[in-house]
């Protein structure tokens, strides 16, 4: 049965979607996931850590706790994993803090980061949704780079 290309895009996102957890720690599905929920209000003001669980197909027990950005980061850091300059490489967590607490992204690798919990950080901006491509790590006022590690999950 021949396909045509014009359902090609389709197919092929529907795979990235539907990808195993195993799959999903790679960067590649990992970002083709987080994307499906850009422009959505999935996991609220401050879900950035639950996002990115699910973009890599991890949960609060196996991925990075609610509210634990900074300590994940803490702890990859101590095991000589942290990065603290930018750029970041597609697919990396980027750590940051600002007056609203911890937070995390994922790297797209070209100076833009996939983003939860936007609008947790900075009424009002962008879309107004809280999934979002952002310009820089933390779009939050008086935000600070922690630093960035390669997803740890194999």
């Amino acid at each position: 049965m021949r396909r045509s290309l014009t359902t090609l895009p389709t197919v092929i996102a529907i795979a990235a979607v539907g990808a195993p957890a195993a799959n999903a720690a790679r960067p590649e599905a990992a970002i083709a996931r987080g994307m499906t929920l850009v422009g959505t209000d999935a996991y609220g003001e401050y879900g950035c850590e639950d996002f990115v669980d699910f973009a890599y197909g991890r949960t609060v027990s196996n991925g990075i706790p609610h509210d634990s950005a900074r300590s994940f980061y803490e702890n990859l850091a101590a095991k000589g994993l942290g990065h603290s300059a930018l750029p970041a490489p597609r697919g990396a967590l980027v750590f940051s803090q600002s007056d609203y607490g911890y937070h995390v992204d994922i790297s797209l690798g070209n100076g833009t980061y996939l983003s939860g919990g936007v609008q947790g950080l900075d009424r009002g901006f962008g879309d107004g949704s809280q999934i979002q491509i952002i310009p820089k790590p933390d779009i939050a006022p008086n935000s600070t780079l922690l630093g960035w590690a390669y997803a740890p999950w194999k």
